[in-house]
C-alpha cells in the first residue's frame, strides 16, 4: 500500500474511497472488467464498468471445517453469463484489485487472483466458491523432515 493509503485507513474519519476492481477472464474470451461503484472508473487505462458484488467469507463450522469463499457478482451484464457458461469445463480466473478512487492508476492492494469453481448462474446474481490461485505453487507439507535437519525424528 502506498503512504497516502495507509494515513487514510488509520484515520477516524476520511474522504478517501476505496474501490474494488474485478477482472474476469477464461480463454477465448475478452475479459470484462467491473468495479464496485455506481460511475465507470478508468484505472491503467482500462475501464471498469459499475457493478455490485460482494465476497462471502467461509464460516468455520463447530468440527472444524468450513465452506470456501465465494464470489457474488450481480448480472448486469449478460456477458458474464457467457463467460461462463461457454467454459463450463475451462478455467475462469478472476483478479481483485483495490485502489483509491482520488488515484485510480495506483494499485493499493492485489492484484489477487483466483479459479472460479462450482459456478451458478441466476437471472439476478452469478455465485462462484474463489480457490486459491497459487494453490498449485506451493509445497506441501511446507517443510522437509531429513535425518540431518531432525535426527531424532529417525533415530
Amino acid at each position: 500500500m502506498t503512504e497516502d493509503a495507509k494515513r487514510e485507513i488509520v484515520k477516524s474519519e476520511t474522504a478517501a474511497v476505496f474501490l474494488y476492481l474485478l477482472k474476469l477472464e477464461a480463454a477465448g474470451f475478452e475479459p470484462l472488467y467491473f468495479v464496485d461503484n455506481t460511475e465507470k472508473v478508468i484505472s491503467g487505462g482500462i475501464e471498469y464498468i459499475p457493478c455490485g458484488f460482494r465476497c462471502v467469507l467461509p464460516q468455520q463450522n463447530d468440527d472444524g471445517t468450513s465452506k470456501p469463499c465465494r464470489i457474488e457478482i450481480d448480472n448486469v451484464d449478460r456477458r458474464i453469463a457467457e463467460v461462463i457458461e461457454e467454459t463450463i469445463h475451462a478455467e475462469v480466473i478472476l483478479t481483485a484489485s483495490v485502489i483509491m478512487a482520488q488515484n485510480p492508476d495506483v494499485i493499493e492492494t492485489g492484484p489477487l487472483r483466483f479459479i472460479l469453481r462450482n459456478v451458478s448462474v441466476s437471472k439476478e446474481i452469478v455465485s462462484a466458491e474463489l480457490y486459491d490461485f497459487y494453490i498449485y505453487d506451493r509445497n506441501l507439507p511446507g517443510l522437509r523432515y531429513t535425518p540431518q535437519d531432525f535426527p531424532g525424528l529417525f533415530a
